[in-house]
């Protein structure tokens, strides 16, 4: 039986925790993605009134056991490559391994309209210092937004 939503209840994504493992030549790399609503974000509202939480999503990385990289990502860190709308009017949901390639680590992420196919695609780029970086991601096709 489904119940009609109503318009002040407000849509969030549930929790989610990731973890897997790959080998850089001979290191072991430990990857874990966490997501959860952030509570303490702004309340997105769409064109029609319908509210969702926004999401935040942890990334730890270890390297041989030792930590290489963490950080908490929110749509604000993407602020300065979005438009006006995607602002306003997306979360940020999804995050997700892509390839290791020359030392470093790629990961899909996007802020995306809550319940739609219009998404802001990036790669966060995690070097073997623990540095990263945030490109627009040109690869992803229409029918492969990352998720999870």
């Amino acid at each position: 039986m489904q119940t009609e939503q109503t318009i002040d209840e407000v849509h969030s994504l549930p929790a989610y925790s990731y973890v897997d493992s790959l080998m850089q030549g001979s290191h072991k790399v430990v990857y874990h993605i966490e997501r959860e609503c952030a509570e303490d974000l702004p309340i997105v509202e769409d064109e029609e009134g319908i509210k969702y939480k926004d999401n935040r999503y942890t990334l730890n990385i270890t390297k041989d056991g030792t930590k290489l990289f963490s950080k908490q990502f929110t749509k604000a860190d993407f602020k300065s490559k979005l438009s006006e709308n995607f602002q306003d009017l997306g979360i940020m949901d999804g995050m997700r391994f892509n390839r290791a390639e020359e030392g470093k680590l790629y990961f899909n992420t996007c802020i995306s309209y809550p319940e739609s196919d219009m998404t802001c695609p990036f790669l966060l780029i995690i070097g073997p210092d623990g540095s990263y970086a945030i490109e627009d991601d040109t690869t992803v096709e229409d029918d492969e937004v990352p998720s999870i």
